[in-house]
């Protein structure tokens, strides 16, 4: 495997990093702490909207798909009443 298969000097690759870490977090902060649970969503939200801008840049159709899936999962959770 070629060491320049990831451009870092790329916007698109911070975009599509700082979307993951936002997921992650997002569900860190879940399951750490369930009462911030519209937090989590926001954030979530958040990445799944930069790594939908990255999938639209690299035309990738599957991962287009899971995001505006992950997307409305998001916005359901946020709309929805809050139990914990």
């Amino acid at each position: 495997m070629n060491a320049e298969w990831v451009d870092l000097g790329a916007p698109e690759q911070w975009l599509s990093l700082v979307g993951s870490v936002l997921i992650l977090g997002a569900y860190a902060l879940m399951v750490a702490r369930p009462r911030l649970a519209r937090t989590s969503y926001a954030l979530s939200l958040a990445g799944g909207i930069c790594l939908l801008v990255t999938a639209w840049i690299y035309h990738n159709a599957g991962l287009m798909f899971l995001e505006v899936s992950w997307i409305g999962i998001n916005l359901w959770g946020l709309c929805k009443p809050l139990r914990v």
